[in-house]
Parts: C-alpha cells; sequence; structure tokens
C-alpha cells in the first residue's frame, strides 16, 4: 500500500513540475576565486527577483560549466544553513518575499584537475508558494579557477618623515613600500622577494625580502632609509616578491637630492682697493631645517691659495642669506669659491671673483739743479712712480716748496698712470738758501707724501760755479754711512781738492806770462746797394752866357 501512495505521490510532483514555473535569482557578489586544489568559502547575498512569496525554498542541486557551457567535474558544492549546518537537499528558507535578500554560507572544493579559466556554478532550489505552485529557482554564481594563488591589491610609496606620498626625496629621509596582498589559499604562502634603488645601470641599498603571507589580506611593510652621501640624481625604485607560479614586479621614478642648493655668489664690490676688505654674500635655497658648514676658500692668480674660513650655519625651509667678510688682500685678481658641507659632504659649490687694486707708490724723488742767479735758481726734478695694477690709474701729484719765511711755492697736476713705471718731471724756480720740499701723490682716496731739503747757493768762484751748474740728478733719498767710511771719504775728497787747486794756479801762471798775441783784425766788407752796383752820379755842368739871349 506504501509503495502505491510514494508512487502516487511521486507522479503528482513530477506533473506539477512539468506545470511549473522557472525563476533566475541573482547574487550581489559578482565573483568567486578559488585556487585549483584548494578550496574557497564564504557568504553569497541572494534576491528574490519574482514577483511571489515562497513560503518553503529547498535546496536541491548544482552543476558547474566552462565558458563553453560544457558541464565540468572536478568542482563540489556544499551548502550551509545560517546555523553551520551543512545541508544535504532540503528546506533553507521559509518566507521569502519578493525583493527580500538572503545569505547563502558556502564551500566550494576545486580539485588539482581543474584548469584555470572561467566557469559559472548554478545553484538549483524549489520554491513552493502558499497556494501551492512550485518555482524552479536557477542562481548563477561566476566562478574562477586561477593557479596564482596571491592578488596583489596596490602597492604605496611614501616618505616615512613627513608621511606623504611624493617623487622627491631627500637625503636622510626612509622610503617606505607598503603592498596589500590577499591570499587565496587556505593555508600560508611563502613570498620572497627584494627592493633597490637603480640609476644608469647601478643597483643601490639592495634590501632581500622573505614573508609568509596567511590566507587572507595580508600588509606587507618594508622600509629604505636614504644616506646622506647617496648622490642626487633620478633613480628608479624596484620592488620585486616572487611566489609559487608567479612574480609581482613594482617601479617608480624618484628624484633624490640633499634639498641645499647655492644658488649665487655675490660681492658687495667687484673692485676693492689693497688695503680693504670685500663682503659676500651667499643665496642657499633649503627645504628642510639643517645645520650646514659654510667654507669659502680665496685663490689669486695661477691658482694660489690665500685665503680660506670655515662656519657653521642653520639653514632655514626656504631662502637664506649668509655673509661673509673678507680681509684685505695683495692686489691682483681673486678667485672666491664657496661650498655647503654636510658631514664633510659637498652639498653644492659655486664662484665669483673681484680685483684688488694697488696703490700707485713714489718709488724715487730725485732732482737737478739747471741754473743759478743772484737770488735765485731753477730745479729740475723727477718723480718715478710705479702703477703694479694691469690698467691705467687716476691719481694727483701736489709739491709744496718751503722756505724761512714760509711757503715759497705750492702746485699740482693730475696724473694718468699707466701700467708699469711712469717718469714725471717738473721744473721749480726757488730762491736761494736751504729749501724743504713736500711732494706728495694721492689717488683712490690714498696719499703718499715724501719729504725732503735741498740747498741753494752761489759758488765760490766760476770754476766752481760752472761745476755745480753742472750737477747731476740727486736723489732726495737719504742714508747713513759708517763712520770709517765717511772719514774715507773725507780724505780722498781733501786730496782731489788739493790737486785741483795746483793745477789751477799753474793755469794762471802760464796765462799771466805768455805774450798777449795781436788780435787780428778783419776788414770791414764793402757795403753793397740792394739795387746792384753804385755809381757816383756826375756833377751837373752849368753854362754861362756873357749875354743874355735874344728874345
Amino acid at each position: 500500500m506504501k509503495k502505491i501512495i510514494t508512487t502516487i505521490m511521486t507522479l503528482l510532483m513530477i506533473s506539477s513540475l512539468v506545470s511549473s514555473q522557472y525563476l533566475f535569482f541573482s547574487t550581489l557578489e559578482s565573483n568567486i576565486i578559488i585556487v585549483s586544489g584548494d578550496y574557497g568559502e564564504g557568504t553569497l547575498t541572494v534576491v528574490n527577483n519574482g514577483d511571489k512569496e515562497f513560503q518553503v525554498v529547498s535546496y536541491r542541486r548544482y552543476y558547474a560549466v566552462d565558458e563553453n557551457n560544457k558541464e565540468v567535474s572536478g568542482i563540489r558544492l556544499e551548502i550551509y544553513k545560517p546555523t553551520g549546518e551543512l545541508i544535504s537537499p532540503g528546506v533553507l528558507y521559509t518566507y521569502w518575499k519578493p525583493g527580500e535578500a538572503r545569505t547563502l554560507r558556502y564551500k566550494i572544493h576545486v580539485n588539482e584537475s581543474v584548469k584555470p579559466g572561467k566557469y559559472t556554478l548554478f545553484i538549483i532550489f524549489w520554491g513552493f508558494s502558499g497556494s501551492g505552485e512550485i518555482s524552479i529557482i536557477t542562481v548563477p554564481v561566476s566562478l574562477e579557477v586561477t593557479d596564482i594563488p596571491l592578488i596583489f591589491k596596490e602597492t604605496l610609496v611614501r616618505i616615512k618623515e613627513r608621511g606623504v606620498p611624493t617623487f622627491h626625496v631627500l637625503n636622510g629621509e626612509t622610503l617606505e613600500i607598503y603592498s596589500t596582498i590577499y591570499n587565496l589559499k587556505n593555508s600560508p604562502v611563502s613570498v620572497k622577494g627584494s627592493v633597490y634603488l637603480e640609476k644608469d645601470g647601478e643597483r643601490y641599498l639592495k634590501k632581500e625580502i622573505a614573508v609568509n603571507l596567511t590566507p587572507g589580506e595580508n600588509s606587507v611593510q618594508v622600509n629604505i632609509p636614504i644616506p646622506y652621501d647617496l648622490p642626487s640624481g633620478q633613480y628608479k625604485l624596484v620592488y620585486t616578491l616572487i611566489y609559487p607560479k608567479g612574480t609581482y614586479l613594482f617601479s617608480k621614478e624618484f628624484y633624490i637630492s640633499f634639498g641645499v642648493d647655492l644658488v649665487e655668489i655675490s660681492l658687495e664690490k667687484t673692485q676693492i682697493m689693497e688695503d680693504e676688505s670685500n663682503t659676500a654674500y651667499l643665496t642657499i635655497l633649503s627645504e628642510r631645517i639643517i645645520p650646514v658648514n659654510l667654507s669659502i676658500e680665496v685663490y689669486g692668480t695661477n691658482n694660489e691659495y690665500m685665503y680660506n674660513q670655515t662656519k657653521e650655519i642653520t639653514l632655514n625651509e626656504g631662502s637664506n642669506v649668509a655673509k661673509v667678510t673678507l680681509p684685505p688682500l695683495p692686489s691682483g685678481n681673486k678667485k672666491i669659491i664657496g661650498k655647503i658641507l654636510f658631514r664633510n659632504i659637498i652639498l653644492d659649490q659655486d664662484s665669483s671673483d673681484y680685483d684688488v687694486l694697488a696703490y700707485p707708490k713714489i718709488e724715487k724723488v730725485s732732482y737737478q739743479k739747471l741754473s743759478l742767479a743772484s737770488t735765485k735758481g731753477q730745479i729740475k726734478f723727477l718723480v718715478e712712480i710705479s702703477n703694479r695694477n694691469p690698467h691705467e690709474m687716476k691719481g694727483t701729484l701736489s709739491y709744496s716748496f718751503f722756505g724761512v719765511n714760509g711757503t715759497i711755492l705750492k702746485a699740482s697736476k693730475d696724473l694718468i698712470l699707466i701700467p708699469g713705471k711712469n717718469e714725471i718731471e717738473f721744473i721749480v724756480e726757488v730762491p736761494l738758501g736751504e729749501i724743504g720740499y713736500e711732494i706728495s701723490l694721492e689717488s683712490n682716496g690714498k696719499e703718499q707724501k715724501v719729504r725732503g731739503t735741498l740747498k741753494l747757493e752761489l759758488p765760490s768762484s766760476t770754476t766752481t760755479s760752472s761745476t755745480q751748474s753742472s750737477s747731476s740728478l740727486t736723489s732726495s733719498s737719504s742714508s747713513q754711512v759708517p763712520p770709517e767710511e765717511s772719514s774715507t771719504r773725507y780724505y780722498y775728497a781733501v786730496a782731489i781738492a788739493s790737486l785741483i787747486l795746483v793745477f789751477l794756479l799753474l793755469f794762471g801762471y802760464y796765462l799771466k806770462h805768455k805774450k798777449p798775441r795781436r788780435k787780428r783784425k778783419r776788414p770791414k766788407p764793402k757795403r753793397k746797394s740792394p739795387l746792384g752796383r753804385f755809381r757816383k752820379p756826375k756833377k751837373p755842368e752849368i753854362r754861362e752866357y756873357k749875354e743874355l739871349p735874344k728874345k
């Protein structure tokens, strides 16, 4: 009897299925990814897309097809109640209203024999309405099978000290590399790799990586400190992770610099005199607050080292101006080199130059007595001036002469001094006696004075007078002579004077006893007329008449 009832019920259900509705419900999840040889579990959100309420919804079966709609084996589905109880075909939901979403817990096993690719998993439900109608509900689920166990979601690079992503890194800062990796497998996956900076084919700061990724989402972090001595330039960050059946490669371009630039060296004066100091101003741009050393070197002709100064300064963010005083230096062109250093690392440098001019200098003053009169005399002065500069210099030569009663003569003249030796002459007329003089040279605000004395007096005799009038140039500079040398010269002078006196006496005696010669008179020349030879005119003849002429 039971067999008859069961058979009748089965026939009724089959007959009802023949007349049942076919519905397709959707899921909010788009895709499920599972590694071949592993399983995946989770929840699906299924929405009642029908227009009727189901009193009972029963899970019946499932099947999977590939992209060619060909059914495949090796994929196994397990459905669980919200309480966690495994359901073989049986009731899953009750009172499911139209538009309502229900949660479906699942576990999908994929054999290693299933090739990587995209599949569709169809889950079949029976829905029973209050009127007894049966609807066959199909829920299609997109399934992707892969042999790569990891999904790399994102990789970020930022500066640790500033906490922001950037393309410009400063020496001394730290690069932080963050990777978010999802492990699809239900067992840990071992990952190895490396990270380094690359420039012009060379690798810098290479760091090895080894990590085990647990199932689900993982965060991998690697730090690379940038040393202060790493040269500035464009670098490429290369980040590599190697895992079973795959390699992840990430790269990014960065510009690395210290962030301190010496923009310009300017000078207060580009031309100074040899006793003047100069001031250099160094303009520095900085992207950070940091103490540095400022070095100034000065070189002369032929790269001759002349001066050096180093001091520590603290740079602020933005523009900085450092002031350096340069001491007086010898004449010539000077090259200044400014350097910014940090821990003996040269960050940047620049150069400038300026000229140091030498003052024109009176090297020698000499004079020559030209003529003497009863009350005054003429003297020619020669002043030798040196100009050690490579170009012309302007100056003023002034001279003053003093007697017993004060200033006798005062004058000046403007000069254009050529490079090298200059000889300046001038003639003055001064009274007889002891005369003092002062010769000064003024150029570029500096004055040099030379003082001396000279004595003008009439000679005691004609011979002596002629000797003095033809005297050679005399230098105004006096020098001290040792006593022995002075006495020797005195004896020589006395001897020479005695010889001259004897010679003069003999010459006078000779002139006295010599017979005077009769002077020869030259005949006067005949005077000639400018009109030629002059002939004396004849006297006119006067005729006398004894008688008067007749009328």
